[in-house]
C-alpha cells in the first residue's frame, strides 16, 4: 500500500512538473517580441467585440448536429466537387460531400452562427450570387458568413458583395528572424494588402499569432489552433492566452482541445 503511494505521488509530482513547465513555456512564447519597427494605425480595425468560438472542420451533418449546442460558429471547408460547391476538406472527402445547405438545415437556428469558410477553391460570379440566395433563404446575414482567402479576384469578388474575408498572412510572417529589414518588407507587404481589402481579420495559426501580435496589434485577427491527435496542455494555456486579447475575434478549436480537460 506505502509503494502505491509513493508511485501515485511520484506521478502527482511529474505532472505538476510538467503543468509547471509547459506554462512557463507558453508564457515565454507568448512574451511580446521585439518590435523593431513601429507599429501603423493607418490600418488598425480593433473592434472591440465578444470573442466567437468556433469548432474546427464542420463538414457534415453529423458533426453540425453533434456541435451545434457547445459552439457559437463552425469552420467548413468550401472546395468544387464535379462542378459545384460542396463541403470538403479535399479529394478524399469528396465522396461524402455536402452542400452548404445540408449544414444550415441541421442546426436549429442556423442565422444565430458565425461561419468561418475556408475556401479551397476559386470562387465565380454565379457562385457570389448562389451564396447570396443561401443566406436569404436561411435567414443568415451576409456578415456571419465569413470566408478565408488570400488576395486575388475571389477577395475582390467577395468583398464587392458584401461579404467578409480573412485574410491570409503573407508567407514568412513567422520566420523573420528578428531581421528588420525582413520584418519590414513583411509589414509593409501586409499593410497593403489590409488597405486594399479591409478584412474583417487576419487569420493565421496558433503558432503565428505573437508575430501578428508584434506586427499588427492593433488589427483584428482570426486564430485557429492546429489539428493534434491528443488533447494538449500547451494549447489549454495558449488558449487562454487568446480569450485575453480583445484583438482576437474568433477562435477556432480543434476536436482534441474542445475537450473539457
Amino acid at each position: 500500500m506505502k509503494k502505491l503511494f509513493y508511485s501515485l505521488l511520484g506521478l502527482a509530482m511529474l505532472a505538476a512538473i510538467y503543468a509547471a513547465g509547459t506554462f512557463i513555456y507558453v508564457k515565454i512564447q507568448m512574451r511580446p517580441l521585439p518590435i523593431l519597427i513601429a507599429p501603423s494605425s493607418a490600418v488598425a480595425s480593433l473592434n472591440r467585440r465578444p470573442q466567437v468560438h468556433l469548432i474546427h472542420a464542420v463538414n457534415s451533418v453529423h458533426r453540425a448536429k453533434a456541435k451545434d449546442v457547445r459552439f457559437e460558429g463552425f469552420e467548413m471547408d468550401l472546395n468544387r466537387v464535379n462542378g459545384q460547391l460542396m463541403l470538403a476538406h479535399d479529394e478524399k472527402d469528396f465522396s461524402g460531400a455536402v452542400p452548404l445547405s445540408a449544414i444550415f438545415e441541421a442546426v436549429q437556428n442556423p442565422g444565430e452562427k458565425t461561419y468561418w469558410i475556408d475556401l479551397k477553391t476559386t470562387l465565380t460570379p454565379a457562385d457570389i450570387n448562389d451564396l447570396k440566395s443561401l443566406t436569404t433563404r436561411y435567414g443568415i446575414s451576409p456578415r456571419r458568413m465569413l470566408f478565408e482567402t488570400g488576395p486575388g479576384e475571389t477577395a475582390d469578388l467577395l468583398t464587392a458583395a458584401g461579404f467578409p474575408i480573412l485574410l491570409q498572412v503573407v508567407t514568412g510572417f513567422d520566420e523573420d528572424g528578428n531581421d528588420p529589414q525582413t520584418r519590414a518588407a513583411l509589414k509593409t507587404q501586409m499593410e497593403e494588402l489590409l488597405r486594399r481589402y479591409r478584412p474583417f481579420a487576419i487569420a493565421a495559426s496558433l503558432g503565428k499569432y505573437p508575430y501578428l501580435r508584434a506586427y499588427f496589434p492593433l488589427y483584428n485577427k482570426a486564430i485557429y489552433s492546429a489539428t493534434t491527435v491528443r488533447p494538449s496542455l500547451k494549447k489549454k494555456f495558449l488558449k487562454d492566452a487568446m480569450f485575453q486579447d480583445p484583438s482576437v475575434l474568433l477562435f477556432m478549436q480543434d476536436e482534441y482541445t474542445a475537450l473539457p480537460f
